[in-house]
Parts: C-alpha cells; structure tokens; sequence
C-alpha cells in the first residue's frame, strides 16, 4: 500500500508541473535534444525495456548499476522502494524507477521538461498509434489522460482538456498533443488494469485517430 501511495503521488505532482507549464510547452518547439531524442531515434531497446531497464525483470541492484554508467544521469533519491534522477542535459528532466516487493522493477517513468514540447505524432512515428485512451483524473475542465500501449508496455501520459462534465467527459486529441511524460510496465492489458491510480473512471476507449474523445 505504501509503494502504491508514493507512486500515485509521483503521478499527480508530475501532472500538476505539466498542467501548469502546458502553455510554455505548447508554445516552444521540440528541441534537439533531450532524453527522448535517442529513445526515438535510436533506442537501445524497445519498451517496455528503456537503457536495458525492464519493468518485470530487471531488479532494483541491476537498475542501479545500469544507471550509475550513464554519465547524463544525477540520482537525487534512493531508497528501497525506487529510485528518481534528473537528467544533466536539461534543468527539469527526469526520471524515476519503482521497484515491487520482490525488488523487482514494476514501473520506469521519464518526465519531460517543462520548457519544450513532445509531440504526439513524433512518438506515433516511431511506436505508432496508441490502442486505449483513458482519462483518470479529471478536475476544472482539465484531465489528466494516458494513452495505452499494452502490447508494448507503455503509456504516454497527455493533458487535455474537458469539454464535458464529470458525468460525459469530452476530450480532442491531436497529431501536435504535448507528451507529458511516458511509463513503462510489464506488458499486457490486465497488467495496466492492475495499476490503481489510474482505474478511478471506469472509462477506456479504444484509440479511433486524432480528433474528439468518446
């Protein structure tokens, strides 16, 4: 239970920094580089794997040693439940590694900065389109929205906004939608079903192209 509350927490500060910069980052265009720039490009595996971290089956030891090698990577926390880094490259982005009780990693998230923007369709170039869109935490015409891969063990986190109500959200998803931050997990639909913070709406909606949401 505890490990579940720090993680929800992680998922909600790193929502509430993405909402309040959202228009910084819809404003600025993609930089050259980032932490994204080779996971695109030329990744050193596919996800769920990220730096030859997989959730599932790399322990916490092995994650440790994979990035005390990596010179871009600065460990601001550790304990046994994770571990969470910022990115030398750039002022606010980061990353974090939970581990389950069997010191297991269960879940990578990397945050993206706040002072330039990933784009929905460049992910979609290199990982192609999502299979779900699932809205989990919806407050002042705002909602905080994943996009599943579960074949592929990933979830691209978006904010987006409500045109509906608490009872019939509506949201719009397009090609130039700002990428958040993205999760990796242990591959499979049930498995993502199994990560609580994002099950409060019992909506999921199968992925139908760019345009207007259910």
């Amino acid at each position: 239970m505890k490990q579940s509350i720090t993680f929800s927490f992680l998922i909600f500060a790193l929502a509430g920094i993405a909402s309040c910069s959202s228009n910084i980052a819809i404003s600025t265009p993609e930089s050259n580089y980032s932490w994204w720039t080779q996971w695109l490009d030329e990744p050193i595996c596919k996800p769920p794997c990220w730096a030859n971290i997989t959730p599932g089956v790399t322990s916490m030891d092995e994650a440790l040693s994979i990035l005390g090698k990596m010179p871009e990577v600065k460990i601001t926390y550790k304990d046994q439940q994770g571990v969470d880094w910022r990115f030398n490259q750039t002022i606010t982005d980061s990353g974090t590694l939970r581990a389950s009780q069997n010191g297991i990693i269960s879940v990578v998230v990397l945050g993206n900065s706040n002072d330039k923007k990933l784009l929905l369709e460049t992910v979609a170039g290199s990982y192609g389109n999502p299979a779900y869109v699932k809205p989990y935490d919806c407050r002042i015409g705002m909602c905080s929205t994943v996009l599943v891969y579960p074949d592929s063990g990933m979830l691209l986190n978006v904010f987006l906004e409500d045109a509906g109500d608490k009872s019939n959200h509506r949201l719009r998803i397009e090609s130039d939608t700002a990428v958040e931050y993205v999760i990796f997990f242990p591959p499979g639909l049930e498995n993502f079903e199994r990560m609580a913070e994002y099950q409060e709406y019992d909506l999921l909606m199968e992925w139908h192209g760019y345009g207007e949401y259910p």
